[in-house]
């Protein structure tokens, strides 16, 4: 995978939906499996429309649940405007499954991406969650 957000389609039933999700940079890279309601992705894809609106613009978007208590992995990005130009990037927080060890594997992230590749990847977002298949992916430029 280029560097970039990809947010993958693994399961669902009436109250939850699977998803795999991957975050990489040049340097880093980290990877979950995380629980979301259902109505999450939709949920996440509101917040994040029209994203930036001006240079401080910063949003969050959470997936899963973090801890040892909980099931799943989960991931936290926060999208921001790296400067005063408005170039854009997200950090991913990644924390993988407890399962029976005592501590998580965990990675944080930070990617560039261009504002307009957005919206692709929030129509890719809806579809996953509205289809239960696909991929929704936010690609940039390989450094």
């Amino acid at each position: 995978m280029n560097p970039g957000l990809k947010v993958t389609y693994l399961y669902h039933d009436g109250d939850i939906i699977e998803v795999r999700i991957i975050a990489q940079n040049a340097s880093f890279r980290g990877a979950a499996d995380v629980y979301v309601g259902t109505g999450g992705l939709l949920e996440a894809s509101a917040v994040l429309e029209g994203f930036p609106k001006d240079r401080s613009d910063t949003r969050e978007v959470a997936f899963g649940a973090a801890g040892p208590e909980s099931a799943g992995g989960s991931a936290r990005l926060t999208f921001y405007c790296k400067d005063g130009a408005g170039h854009t990037a997200f950090l991913a927080e990644i924390e993988g499954d407890y399962g029976e060890q005592k501590r998580a594997q965990c990675a944080t992230v930070d990617v560039d991406f261009e504002p307009a590749s957005l919206d692709r990847f929030l129509i890719e977002l809806q579809q996953v969650e509205s289809e239960h298949r696909g991929i929704a992916v936010l690609l940039t430029q390989a450094i």
